[in-house]
């Protein structure tokens, strides 16, 4: 249908765009979230009433993005590492959230999740109930957001059932968009594993793609790549950590190191994975991960 307007009102017609003077539009509101803008001189009352009864007309306008929320938006259609040239920050942080039903009222929506942060950040929508909330990050740091209690008030609040994905500290940098992706179809594989959870940690996806058919695939490659970054010698030192039921000071003997050397590799570890070893939902994916290392 929105082709079939474009066509209509070709050169008065705006969707999900920003005019020169937005005050001369009449704006309305798909129920997948799209917004309308038709020139006002193009239209007779009886065209208003009948697109009234096809979409909803707006009150008032949504709040325009942010040039950090376009620039997000545009890289994540395309890649383009130059559409995030501008961004000052080294780093960021991915939260993918998808709702059950389209959420009308994306402004309260955004409200709600930006009172969680203590932070600005930006909220990209992909799609009618799917969108990206970007953390930026001056450096790296292990703590993620606390979202549980968030996805249960924003479901009374918005009447969906919202679940979340948090991913890792991630650099800015040409390798980013891949690791976007991977991020999407973990996601997607947790909620199939997990259909009542509404939120998932990066150590809680790890571990799935080794239960798919073919477990030497693709993306348990690109799932399990964190592991590339480091030598022999230290995935042996993490693999012994978890070995001796995450106890520094057995570790340490066992390697022959002291355990202030240990502690310090572990929470390098952390901190360039994103993964905390020292829980047991980290420790876990790590050691599976290890495995699967060993037998490739």
């Amino acid at each position: 249908m929105l082709k079939e307007l474009e066509s209509l009102y070709e050169g008065d017609i705006v969707i999900n765009g920003q005019p020169e003077h937005p005050e001369d539009y009449e704006w309305f509101y798909t129920a997948d979230g799209d917004e309308i803008g038709i020139a006002k001189h193009r239209l007779t009352e009886q065209e208003r009433r009948l697109l009234a009864l096809f979409f909803t007309p707006a009150e008032r306008r949504r709040e325009p993005e942010s040039e950090e929320e376009r620039a997000w938006k545009r890289w994540m259609a395309t890649g383009d590492p130059a559409a995030l040239a501008r961004l000052a920050a080294p780093y960021c942080r991915f939260i993918h959230f998808t709702a059950s039903r389209p959420i009308a009222n994306k402004e309260e929506f955004a409200d709600a999740v930006r009172g969680l942060f203590s932070s600005p950040v930006a909220i990209v929508w992909e799609q009618d109930r799917r969108g990206l909330i970007v953390e930026a990050k001056q450096k790296r740091t292990t703590e993620p957001p606390s979202l549980a209690d968030m996805a249960e008030a924003l479901a009374a609040d918005f009447y969906t059932a919202i679940h979340f994905l948090i991913g890792p500290i991630r650099s800015v940098d040409e390798r980013l968009y891949e690791s976007f992706l991977l991020e999407k179809e973990c996601f997607s594989a947790a909620r199939r594993f997990w259909p009542k959870r509404t939120v998932y940690e990066w150590e809680d996806v790890i571990p799935l793609p080794l239960f798919e058919e073919g477990a030497v695939s693709e993306k348990a490659r690109r799932t399990l790549s964190f592991l590339d970054g480091f030598d022999e010698e230290e995935v042996r030192a993490m693999e012994t950590f978890l070995q001796c039921n995450l106890n520094v000071s057995m570790a340490a003997k066992k390697l022959y190191m002291h355990r202030n050397s240990l502690q310090y590799r572990i929470d390098k570890w952390t901190e360039q994975t994103g993964v905390d070893i020292k829980r047991f939902k980290g420790a876990a994916a790590v050691y599976l991960a290890i495995l699967h290392r060993r037998r490739s």
